[in-house]
């Protein structure tokens, strides 16, 4: 596997803007910002399309992993890609600038050009089902943590013990609401799920 040749500007233009987001950038607000400053180098794809949306995807990782390696290369940053995340951090003296290797098979995927034609309009909604499926493990569902009356920043310890405290309150064998209990057992579910 080789990796293309860097589109320069597009590189540039990913550099700036990962370098005024310190904290960072979801994909998503990356893909905006590029369309709203480099238009040209890099339009809004049309989110309906689901093979034009990773098409644009793909590229934009295709690129994003390009200048992780030049970051590397040259020992000036390291770039964080992550599913939620993409984020630049300046390069400190005796940093650990290589990906740890369950992140190499995916690098590599992405930095093969090949595979951007590989993908059918079923693998790639297999890919986007994929996708929601690990993002709802990094994201609590805001209806069961209402439902346990948490905010989603208590440790698991805080949540675990609000939910034996409701558990406690609304059983039904002491007295409590059936449905209740119910919707309380489904909840926590959910989160420790």
């Amino acid at each position: 596997m080789h990796p293309s040749q860097p589109d320069a500007p597009l590189l540039a233009a990913l550099d700036a803007l990962l370098g005024e987001h310190p904290a960072g950038l979801s994909e998503y607000d990356l893909m905006i910002l590029l369309d709203q400053r480099y238009g040209p180098l890099y339009p809004k794809p049309n989110l309906a399309d689901p093979i034009l949306l990773f098409q644009h995807h793909f590229y934009l990782r295709h690129s994003l992993y390009l200048l992780q390696s030049h970051y590397q290369q040259t020992g000036t940053a390291t770039l964080l890609i992550t599913v939620l995340t993409i984020r630049k951090q300046l390069a400190v003296a005796n940093q650990q600038t290589t990906l740890p290797e369950r992140l190499e098979p995916l690098k590599d995927y992405y930095l093969d050009l090949a595979n951007l034609n590989r993908e059918s309009a079923d693998s790639v909604q297999q890919l986007l089902d994929d996708f929601w499926r690990a993002l709802r493990l990094h994201q609590p569902q805001p209806e069961a943590l209402a439902t346990l009356g948490l905010t989603g920043r208590e440790s698991h310890a805080e949540q675990k013990q609000q939910y034996r405290l409701l558990v406690q309150q609304h059983h039904p064998d002491k007295g409590g609401d059936a449905e209740q209990f119910r919707l309380i057992q489904a909840a926590w579910e959910q989160l420790r799920s």
